[in-house]
């Protein structure tokens, strides 16, 4: 929560590619998926209004007809590239003060109304801009308003206003992410990169000692220097009338005086070595690779020509540095590419990580081959129209929502202007083969780049982040409570072979999403091969009776779609002109899959990376625990991604064997949502599956899941982890409970919610500063099965036992006394006017009838629920608490930097060098 998104290149997510190129035969319909691409993207910003006020302020107003919601962001430019040298992390840690008021605002209150209107709030910083933003139904959004003009000039930086409880809170997120991979990889190469001096020579959440020594004079001084209207913009997007909105603006912020800003920091002449090489050792058992090269501003013509390079090389399982590494000399379990540009010249990045026993300087070998087979030969048309399609159907895609749409500006008129945000994705479409050659020439050359290898400290089995739900190209929140959005008009069909079909139209944009949902996988998993359904999911796009696996990625990527396959199921969302190409993607691996050897023994070995992987990490090392000894018996007690020994044993046939019995049409939901006709797609769905056929499956028998007799705890020590990692809790309800409304409000009461408005989030991450995130909920895990009630923490080692003993005496209170009216009155409102947030992309839509079908919920869903949210009262939410809350049946786990006692280890301090 206000928090920064962190170098932006180093998000551990998992790229794949596969070098190919589109037929001829296809040229014709590539063209025709880009034009429509082309007309959706630029109707997304017609009809913007802009204007600037008599103070400077540039105000962006962008009606979206029929939008329930309305999304408010001002963007300030100013980031971690306006600090000096001395006190980083300033930008970072202003943001979270932010939210800590004013005269007329106290520490909570931002987050209270944000509560009350059922609304979200959060913001980000980068290196060149701070971003606020509020999401709201339709007829409450003005109320943002008031609060950006407010602190936009009136912030308080004291005691009063939990200046130093906020300290705490910004370094509990900085060591989380040190416990995460290519963080501290990140951080590392920009001195190598920019120089230490420069604008861009530290990260953007500032140095441990810099936050640490920061006081309340100095962060008001940025402040003062930085946030006022004329260094400002303004973006409202959604539902709103655009004079009525522009009265609103003029009168809170027409009367804030501009002020005089300061010179930006100018480029030093750092003279940085090149190539330049830093090796560090790592905490986690994977070799990772990162590799820089420095590049132009954004608004350098040659920045689109490195997006189209950086989806040609890793954008996909079409992407060169995929086919060459992961599937062709198998030496990596991941690699990935990001440009970053900005207001200053930015850099382009490649990551690896490396599978076990690889040769390090092979592999950085590769990566420059490959950079340079691009300088040497101009990739093929059909490669860089691939490329350009998965950039712009990316565009529209991550613009479908009001926020998605309001971000997107805020970012380019900050960064830029609006005519750049206008004109980009056309200079995406008019890059060529010799632009991406000349540019992989200009600024990629080998002895231009900076390296940093993160090493193992021993020789171990390699590991890589979390296994995503695997994804073909890209790697992807009114009128009354629910803004008037209703599910009842959901079409419900069933084909003759039992696959439900759930069909919701909305022509607002053209696009197109199909989800399908595979029923109860993980129970029909045998203890003895726990995994196969992963393995098997995994599996499912790597090719079928009709395509290779390498034929499927170049078929999705070739219209810029996104494809993913799962254990789950799977999901496709293209524009609506590829339709039937998408849909028949999904369903063909869904219903046809071979489960080629070769495939297998790839993704068998990435899988055991995976889990060793979850061992490493203390955050997935407690939850596995936890979940194992809450669960005890019942299959969801099982690790995640499998049992070790149970994966090395499978085989092929078992894959075939699991997929033959589950992966059954009377065992399948697809839910469809967008632009298209039902009737018609009816009738395609049919005639792509009228050779899959029903098959008995009967509902597996489960385990009940009880209560631990006593209070049990279990300690992990994990010397190397940086910060403490705690889960407690025990059994919780099915989503068919009648009491699921009153625990669904008490969530909101006790640990869950916007801001920090619940009483643990208030006490523990607000007031005390004792984390980064914290919560207790017991809703959201309940569908057919049992979930579980769960409150978790992340802090500092030495907090062990006093957010244990501050835990339950929450959960003592909530079940003992009754919750003031207004708290409940004020999670009820929240939970009551932010139903239209579940309904402002198709994805969302799709997602929601699946959960209504699986849960048994009926297509009144909606209206339902406003119904028993309403109906709710503080001595429901008592009662609830004591019936299925119990702190003296607990289990406790924690692993991370502590002795079997939960006392914080003694650090070795690292050797001088």
């Amino acid at each position: 929560m206000h928090s920064s998104p962190g170098p932006r290149l180093l998000a551990p997510v998992l790229i794949l590619g596969l070098l190919g190129s589109a037929p001829p035969a296809r040229a014709a319909d590539a063209k025709r998926t880009e034009n429509a691409a082309l007309k959706a993207a630029a109707a997304l910003y017609e009809g913007i209004r802009a204007e600037t006020l008599a103070n400077g302020l540039r105000v962006y107003l962008k009606p979206v007809p029929g939008s329930p919601v309305v999304t408010t962001m001002v963007a300030y430019k100013v980031g971690s590239a306006d600090e000096n040298l001395d006190a980083t992390g300033l930008s970072h840690y202003l943001e979270h003060l932010m939210f800590k008021g004013t005269d007329k605002i106290m520490p909570g209150d931002i987050d209270r109304l944000t509560l009350r209107n059922g609304g979200a709030n959060n913001a980000y910083t980068s290196e060149d801009m701070t971003v606020y933003h509020f999401d709201f139904a339709a007829d409450r959004w003005p109320v943002a308003l008031e609060v950006e003009a407010e602190r936009m000039r009136n912030l308080r930086i004291d005691a009063k206003h939990e200046f130093q409880q906020e300290k705490g809170a910004v370094i509990n997120e900085l060591a989380r992410n040190e416990d995460e991979p290519w963080d501290l990889e990140g951080k590392a190469i920009l001195p190598l990169l920019f120089g230490a001096a420069a604008p861009y020579g530290h990260p953007v959440i500032g140095e441990r000692d810099h936050v640490k020594a920061a006081n309340a004079e100095v962060i008001k001084a940025h402040y003062d220097t930085w946030y006022h209207p004329n260094n400002a913009s303004l973006v409202i997007v959604g539902g709103f009338d655009a004079d009525e909105a522009m009265k609103l603006v003029k009168k809170h912020f027409g009367a804030i005086p501009a002020g005089k800003l300061p010179e930006r920091k100018p480029l030093p002449k750092a003279e940085t070595k090149r190539p330049a090489r830093l090796e560090m050792e790592s905490k986690f058992d994977a070799p990772r690779l990162l590799m820089g090269f420095n590049t132009v501003r954004i608004t350098d013509p040659d920045d689109p020509v490195l997006d189209v390079l950086q989806s040609l090389l890793t954008g996909g399982r079409t992407g060169r540095l995929y086919k060459k590494m992961v599937e062709g000399d198998e030496v990596a379990t991941s690699v990935s590419a990001s440009s970053s540009t900005g207001r200053y010249p930015g850099w382009f990045g490649v990551q690896v990580e490396l599978l076990p026993d690889k040769d390090r300087a092979a592999v950085e070998n590769v990566v420059l081959k490959e950079i340079k087979r691009l300088q040497d030969e101009p990739p093929a048309d059909a490669e860089v129209r691939r490329a350009q399609q998965s950039v712009l159907a990316d565009a529209v895609f991550g613009r479908e929502s009001v926020h998605g749409l309001a971000d997107s500006i805020a970012r380019g008129v900050t960064s830029a202007d609006l005519d750049w945000v206008k004109g980009y994705l056309p200079r995406v479409m008019a890059v060529t083969p010799k632009d991406v050659q000349r540019v992989a020439a200009k600024y990629l050359a080998a002895d231009s780049r900076a390296v940093v290898w993160s090493v193992p400290k021993k020789k171990g089995a390699g590991a890589r982040g979390p296994a995503p739900q695997r994804t073909l190209g890209r790697n992807r929140a009114a009128d009354g409570p629910a803004g008037g959005f209703t599910l009842k008009d959901t079409k419900r069909v069933v084909l003759p072979n039992g696959l439900t079909l759930l069909l919701h139209e909305n022509r607002r944009l053209p696009i197109f999403v199909a989800e399908a949902n595979v029923r109860r996988v993980v129970l029909h998993e045998s203890e003895d091969k726990a995994g196969v359904s992963v393995l098997a999911g995994n599996l499912l796009q790597e090719g079928t009776a009709k395509h290779a696996g390498p034929q499927i990625a170049e078929l999705i990527e070739d219209v810029g779609g996104a494809l993913a396959l799962s254990s789950s199921g799977g999901s496709v969302k293209v524009l609506s002109s590829d339709r039937r190409l998408g849909l028949g993607l999904l369903l063909e691996c869904l219903t046809e899959p071979t489960f080629p050897k070769e495939a297998f023994t790839r993704e068998k070995t990435r899988l055991l990376t995976t889990i060793e992987y979850n061992e490493q990490q203390p955050e997935n090392r407690a939850l596995t625990l936890y979940r194992e000894l809450a669960y005890g018996k019942h299959p969801f007690g099982r690790p995640l991604f499998g049992k070790r020994k149970a994966i090395e044993a499978l085989t092929p046939d078992d894959c075939r064997a699991f997929h033959k019995k589950v992966f059954v049409p009377n065992n399948t939901v697809v839910a469809l949502a967008g632009d298209f006709d039902a009737k018609a797609i009816v009738a395609e769905v049919a005639e792509l599956t009228a050779k899959w056929e029903k098959a008995e499956l009967a509902k597996p028998e489960t385990p009940a899941v009880a209560m631990p007799k006593e209070f049990a705890s279990k300690i992990v020590s994990m010397p190397q982890a940086t910060q403490l990692h705690f889960y407690m809790g025990h059994a919780g309800v099915r989503r068919d409970t009648p009491d699921y409304y009153k625990l669904l409000v008490m969530d909101y009461v006790l640990g869950t919610g916007p801001g920090f408005t619940d009483r643990l989030s208030a006490r523990l991450r607000d007031r005390q500063g004792l984390a980064y995130t914290v919560s207790a909920n017991i809703s959201s895990s309940a569908t057919e099965e049992p979930g579980l009630f769960t409150c978790y923490i992340g802090t500092d080692p030495e907090n062990f036992a006093k957010v244990k003993e501050q835990f339950l005496e929450e959960l003592n209170r909530i079940r003992d006394e009754k919750p003031t009216d207004k708290e409940v009155e004020d999670a009820k409102q929240y939970l009551l006017y932010n139903l239209p947030f579940r309904f402002t992309t198709n994805d969302r839509v799709a997602g929601q009838m699946l959960y209504v079908e699986r849960n048994g919920l009926g297509f009144d869903y909606v209206e339902d629920q406003i119904k028993g949210i309403k109906a709710v009262t503080s001595a429901d939410v008592q009662a609830a608490a004591k019936k299925y809350l119990d702190p003296a049946h607990m289990v406790l786990v924690a692993a991370g930097p502590v002795d079997a006692e939960g006392k914080p280890l003694q650090k070795t301090p690292a050797p001088k060098k």
